[in-house]
């Protein structure tokens, strides 16, 4: 993984603190694998893959973005630019898996029912991602490339060396679903930035005790509705509340959108940890204890 990090082409430089830098790379790659394969334990591609078009339209973001990050690490291995396939993949996996996807998306994987059509719209896109990136990386991380191609479910081959390299795929609503999740993320950067605010204040503890009321402009209001997603899952807190009108002197601005932070009221849930209006005697909301009983 050192070698492939390098620039080959000028002096080379190493150390212990170089590869110890390296070595943290190599521990987040591995793990964000561990993550992925532990979220497919019960998936059988055979049965529970969902095709693209019936996805969730976050998880077609994460296809799309899969599908760049595909192109990008395979014309990079055309030209050897090998140093720029290392720091693609640490990107990835820090940006867009770590610090977004794999973050909001555990509140379905872990309380939603095992078969949901949500979870399962979920686990495709965890499976594309293991499966591809696995052979996007053996040239790469040999050793751990087979150990984690043997534990994919539906695997055919004994070796991911005798698989071929994913194909880039063409998406008819890839430019459409890309510019409104970006502004989303965008969106997104600016509330963590008031939840830590209100964090830092002590009104709240995790986010998952916040209520969140957001004051948008009419264009990012209209970005919000457009979105086929649920505001509170995706911010990560246990409400999410577009206001109308003015919003108070107290709030941070943000360009096209103000946020007030409050603490949530109300019960949180022993199983989701969801602030909520009422649980019951178990200490579980209504949707657990629905998914409790199916």
């Amino acid at each position: 993984l050192w070698v492939a990090s390098v620039d080959y082409q000028a002096d080379v430089r190493i150390s212990e603190d170089l590869i110890k830098q390296v070595s943290e790379s190599y521990r987040k790659m591995r793990n964000t694998f561990r993550f992925l394969l532990g979220n497919l334990h019960d998936f059988n591609p055979a049965t529970d893959l969902i095709a693209y078009e019936d996805l969730n339209e976050a998880d077609q973001f994460m296809m799309i973005r899969l599908n760049e990050l595909t192109a990008e690490l395979k014309q990079a291995y055309e030209e050897y630019r090998f140093d720029d396939v290392f720091k693609s993949v640490n990107n990835y996996i820090s940006n867009d898996l770590s610090a977004f996807y794999l973050d909001f998306t555990k509140d379905i994987l872990y309380i939603d029912a095992a078969d949901s059509k949500a979870r399962r719209s979920i686990q495709t896109v965890l499976y594309h991602h293991v499966s591809d990136m696995v052979r996007l990386l053996a040239p790469v991380i040999p050793h751990t490339a087979d150990e984690v191609y043997s534990y994919i479910p539906g695997s055919t081959e004994v070796s991911a060396y005798l698989t071929d390299m994913p194909t880039v795929k063409e998406y008819a609503n890839a430019a459409e679903v890309t510019v409104k999740w970006n502004q989303l993320l965008s969106l997104r950067h600016d509330v963590l930035k008031a939840l830590e605010e209100a964090r830092n204040e002590k009104v709240i503890g995790k986010s998952l005790t916040a209520s969140l009321h957001l004051y948008p402009n009419a264009e990012t209001k209209a970005l919000l509705n457009s979105l086929q997603a649920d505001l509170k899952q995706i911010f990560i807190v246990s409400e999410c509340v577009l206001e109308e009108g003015e919003a108070p002197e107290d709030a941070l601005q943000f360009d096209g959108l103000a946020v007030v932070v409050k603490a949530a009221e109300g019960h949180t849930c022993d199983r989701c940890w969801l602030v909520v209006p009422e649980v019951d005697e178990q200490g579980v909301c209504p949707r657990c204890e629905e998914v409790i009983k199916g």
